[in-house]
Parts: C-alpha cells; structure tokens; sequence
C-alpha cells in the first residue's frame, strides 16, 4: 500500500488539513515532515496509521490515544479521510489480494485505489472507520465487505504498513513478541512505547516453516540473507563500519534466544585489521536502534511474503518517526540515499529536525509544517511564486528552494527559520562582541559601543543561566577573547 492524499479535519490542531503525497501522478516515496515541536508531524503519521488499520482493529490501535485526538478548541466531529494505492507485485495478485474486486476497477487494475475513513464523533471514545475501492462509498448489495478489513484480518500480503515511534531497540532475548496481529502490531509502536521484534522473528518464522511445508529454519536462513542483502547495498552509509553479520552461521537458527545472544555483527575497527564480532548489545546505541527498526521492517514483510524476495522487491510503506534518531550528522547526511537503495519500491514518511537530513531530498519530498498566527491552526507553508516569500498556506512543494544545492548555513536558515550567522540567539552579538574587544586600535565610538554591548550581553547571560551562574560564564568569555574592556 501507498499513501497518496490525506484529509483530516479537527485532529489536534489540524482543523482543516489536506497532504499530497504524489509526484507526476505517481506516489512519492519520501515524504519527510519538518516543523517546530507541536506541529502535528507526529499526528500526521498517526492519521495515516489509523487510516490504514480498518474498522475492527482502528480503536484498539488508537488506544488511550483516542481522547486526545479530536480538537479541544470546539466539540467537531474528527474525520481523517485517506487514499492508498498499491504496488505492482500487489495489483498482479489480482482477486487473491484484494477480495473482492469490482469488475470495473478489475479490469483496469493500474487505476485501483482504496480510499479509508476514519471519524470520531464529539464526546465519543470508539471510532468509526470504513474503506472501499475507488472514490465513492458503494452500495450495500454491490459490495456489502470492507476490503480493508478483510486484509487486515487476515494479514493478507501486499497490504503493507508499518510504523516506528521514537522508541527503537533491539529485543529483550527473554522477551517473545506473540505477534497475535501482526499487520496491526506493526503499527503499535506510533501510538504507545513498544519493543519492536527486529531479529526476534524466529520462532514465528519456524510456525511459518512448519505451515507452509518448508524445512525448519529456511525462513531465517531467508531473514540472514535479507539483512546480509541491506548490509551490502546500504554499504557504509546504512551502517558506517559494519561489513557483515551473521545469524548462528549459514544454517540459520530456530531460537530467538540465540538469535538475539549470538555474536552476530562484524565491525571495522582499524584499516587493513579483519572485521571483530560483536553482540548486538554491546553496539552503540545509534547502530542498535537503526539496526532494530530495519530488521524489524524486513521480518514483517518476510513473515506475510509468500515466496522469496530480496529487499529491493519489498513495497508498501513505512511511518518512521525522527529518522535522524541517535544518529551522527555524517551519518544523517547518507542515511536516505542508503534506503533508497535497500528499499527502493517502499514509500518511507518520515520527521525529522535535522537541516542535515534534508541534504538529500528533492525539494518536492519536504513538508514544513508551520503555526497559522492568525487561527492559531497548523498548516503547511511554502514559498510564493511571486516575492519568493516563505508563507503559511502555500501547498506547493514543487518549487521549493533545493535543499540538496544548499551550505549547513543556507539548510539552518531556509529551512528552519534559523536567521544569521550563528544558531545561538547571542550568537551575533558575541561575535560583534569578540571583533570590538580585541580591536588593536579602536575609535571612542567603538569603545562606546563595546562598553553598551558588554554590558547587554552580561544582562542576558544572566537572565539566561542565572545571577552566579550568567556572571560566571560571561567572566570566562570576556577573559578567553582577550577583552580590552
């Protein structure tokens, strides 16, 4: 599945709020989300989740998260109004994919879209939901089924989703995931603090060996040659200085116990040395929540998948929470173009606050999400054609400035409104500050206004950090830029 339009109305602060998320009518792949803390970025991902949960799964998704949703600024009706397409390994499936199929849309398979609704009525807790194929709801006799429900009942492939909240970690080796409904546990983690299964899949990889007729543990053997595969293609800008890894060697494994334990990641630690294993806990964090979300990400698919794939066959799409988390800026600055090339039939939508993120994205695959002061709404904004102005309201993403042409500096200030040279607030003020101190033959003008602006930055030093503290620390400033005073 991928997203391709969302309208949602009273969610959060989102009162009336649409998303395009096509290129030259095709689905956009990326999608990264910018915008303030509070700007609904987290929403919006949460918006496409529910709306790709179906009506018997969609309250329990939401959980506790329901009486938050809808708009505290008045009691509305909250709608979240969704349209999803689908891959072409999915289309080829025909009826056995997507029961039933209209003879209408079947037979013009490139044209058949689902479209989901999600509703809370005010004041209530459970949410509604429907779904259907095509642009208008059908009549009971013609097509009395949901066809969003049914696949997600019976976790029929091809109807991926999955999403990452900010909690990414390998699993616990005493911890099995029951993995009851995997289409919608896969999207707990947007909603609630969850252990992902990452490299637990195997005992749930046995169950599918043992279902569909296969030697015990060819299902890991597959998972192994998966990652192996993403190691590889991603290189070192997926996972700088990992060169491979290995799960309880080419056999496979059929305990998650010593699936998890195993040492299994082989790391460059010198030039010219052979690579060292290393127990998946004992990495830094940064590689053990990067390396557990895409684990995670190919167990699922390998779970539902019929037949063998590679990780460049995978669709459907991915709701990915802060990409840029725990990672280095050299890294931020590679991560996308390696899951291009890992993933490259998965629409990712992503958050981030990271400028360095931006560095490899079309223009066309940025959002920023702003506050409308006059309403008091989140919207998205975007540059006027005409002064070339950055504006709430505007929509138009396909003649945004070109993030990947751009300085840090110009990323800082175009992107995240972060004006001047330097990010600190004090920034231009010390830096005018440091050039009138150690002046070698300043006018009295000058020392007038080195006395002025001493005097202000030590104010604001000390209303920043505190009296002894802010006195402390612009002492030590004025003394390391050789102040003349």
């Amino acid at each position: 599945m991928y997203i391709r339009q969302l309208t949602v109305e009273h969610l959060k602060r989102l009162r009336t709020f649409t998303l395009d998320f096509t290129h030259r009518g095709q689905p956009r792949l990326w999608t990264v989300l910018i915008g303030e803390n509070g700007t609904a970025k987290t929403t919006i991902l949460q918006a496409i989740a529910l709306a790709a949960a179906g009506y018997k799964e969609v309250s329990g998704l939401a959980g506790s998260t329901v009486k938050h949703l809808s708009d505290r600024r008045g009691e509305k009706r909250m709608s979240i109004d969704a349209t999803f397409s689908f891959g072409p390994r999915s289309l080829k499936g025909g009826r056995a994919i997507h029961p039933p199929l209209p003879v209408t849309v079947g037979a013009n398979p490139l044209k058949l879209f689902l479209r989901s609704q999600v509703s809370l009525e005010a004041g209530s807790t459970s949410l509604d939901a429907s779904a259907f194929y095509g642009s208008k709801p059908p009549k009971p006799k013609e097509h009395p089924s949901d066809p969003l429900a049914d696949a997600r009942a019976t976790n029929t492939p091809l109807w991926f989703v999955a999403g990452y909240g900010i909690s990414r970690a390998l699993p616990d080796a005493l911890e099995i995931p029951t993995l009851a409904r995997p289409s919608i546990e896969r999207l707990e983690p947007l909603f609630r603090q969850m252990r992902l299964v990452s490299t637990g899949f195997a005992n749930h990889f046995l169950e599918k060996d043992r279902k569909e007729g296969r030697k015990l543990g060819e299902t890991s053997r597959r998972f192994s040659r998966m990652l192996n595969q993403a190691v590889k293609l991603g290189g070192s800008d997926l996972f700088p200085g990992l060169a491979r890894l290995e799960l309880r060697g080419k056999g496979g494994t059929r305990s998650s116990t010593l699936l998890i334990e195993s040492d299994r990641f082989y790391q460059v630690m010198a030039r010219d040395q052979e690579p060292v294993a290393i127990a998946g806990v004992a990495l830094s964090h940064g590689y053990q929540s990067t390396f557990a979300w895409i684990a995670d990400l190919i167990g699922h698919v390998l779970l539902e998948s019929k037949t063998e794939l590679d990780t460049t066959d995978m669709e459907g799409l991915v709701l990915l929470d802060e990409i840029d988390l725990y990672l280095h800026p050299t890294w931020q600055a590679r991560f996308i173009p390696a899951l291009r090339r890992v993933f490259p039939n998965m629409q990712f939508v992503a958050t981030t606050h990271s400028p360095i993120v931006l560095s490899s994205l079309a223009p066309h695959e940025i959002v920023r999400l702003v506050v409308d002061e006059q309403t008091g709404d989140i919207v998205q904004g975007g540059w006027a054609r005409g002064d070339g102005r950055f504006r709430p309201g505007i929509q138009d993403t396909e003649h945004q400035p070109d993030p990947r042409l751009m300085t840090g500096g110009e990323l800082y200030r175009t992107w995240f409104g972060l004006e001047g040279v330097t990010p600190n607030p004090l920034g231009e003020k010390l830096r005018r500050l440091q050039i009138l101190s150690t002046h070698p033959a300043s006018t009295a003008v000058q020392r007038r206004e080195l006395k002025k602006l001493r005097a202000e930055v030590r104010k604001e030093f000390i209303q920043r950090l505190g009296s002894v503290e802010g006195k402390k620390a612009f002492e030590e400033f004025d003394a390391s830029r050789g102040s003349t005073r």
